[in-house]
C-alpha cells in the first residue's frame, strides 16, 4: 500500500471497511516504545542534571531564607525601638503636665535635676497655672480672652519669676505684672 493511500485511510476512516483497514494496520511498520523504558531513560538522565545543581538551589534558597529573615528581624526591632521612644516621649509629657498641679509642691532642692518644659500650642492658662503652682504664686485673669492664648513656650524651671514674667511679656498680646505672690495678666 502506498503511503497516499495510508495517510486517506487515516484521515477518512468512514470510507473503508474493517478489514482494509486491519490490513493497512498490519502493513505498516510502527514502532511502539515501551512506556516503561522510555520513563526510566528520562527519570535517570533528570536525577543526573538535578544532583549537580541540587546543591546549589539548596545553598541559594538557605541564603535568601537568612536574608530575608535578617530583614524581618531588623525591622521589628527598628519597629520596637520606634514604639518603646514614643512611649517615653508620651510618659515624659504626661509627667510634665501633671508634676507641678499641687499647691504644696515644693522646688527641688538640687536645681540641676531641672529640665526646661516645652509647651506645644498650648494655652497661656494651662502654662501660668503650672508656673504659677511650681513658684507658689496665684494667677489673676482681668480678661477671659487671656487665659485662651495658645503658643509654643519654653520653661526653664531654673529661671527666676521675674525672668519668666519678663519673657512672657516679649509676647505682643501678653502683659503680665506680678504683686507679690500675684501675677496679674491683662
Amino acid at each position: 500500500m502506498k503511503k497516499e493511500e495510508q495517510i486517506r485511510m487515516l484521515l477518512h476512516p468512514e470510507d473503508y471497511t474493517d478489514e482494509q483497514l486491519d490490513q493497512m494496520l498490519d502493513e505498516m511498520d510502527v514502532k511502539v516504545p515501551d512506556a516503561n523504558e522510555a520513563w526510566e531513560k528520562f527519570s535517570g538522565k533528570r536525577n543526573v542534571e538535578s544532583g549537580k545543581r541540587l546543591p546549589l538551589l539548596k545553598i541559594a534558597a538557605m541564603f535568601v531564607g537568612v536574608l530575608m529573615l535578617s530583614g524581618i528581624a531588623y525591622a521589628a526591632v527598628q519597629i520596637i525601638r520606634s514604639q518603646e521612644s514614643g512611649v517615653e516621649s508620651q510618659e515624659a509629657v504626661v509627667s510634665t503636665n501633671t508634676q507641678y498641679l499641687s499647691p504644696n509642691t515644693q522646688a527641688p532642692a538640687d536645681s540641676t535635676q531641672m529640665k526646661p518644659i516645652v509647651y506645644e500650642d498650648a494655652e497661656l492658662a494651662t502654662i501660668l497655672n503650672e508656673i504659677a503652682t511650681f513658684h507658689q504664686c496665684e494667677v489673676v485673669y482681668k480678661s477671659e480672652a487671656s487665659k485662651h492664648i495658645r503658643l509654643y513656650f519654653t520653661w526653664d524651671q531654673k529661671a527666676t519669676i521675674d525672668d519668666i514674667i519678663g519673657t512672657f511679656n516679649k509676647f505682643e498680646r501678653i502683659h503680665i505684672t506680678r504683686d507679690n505672690k500675684k501675677l496679674i495678666v491683662e
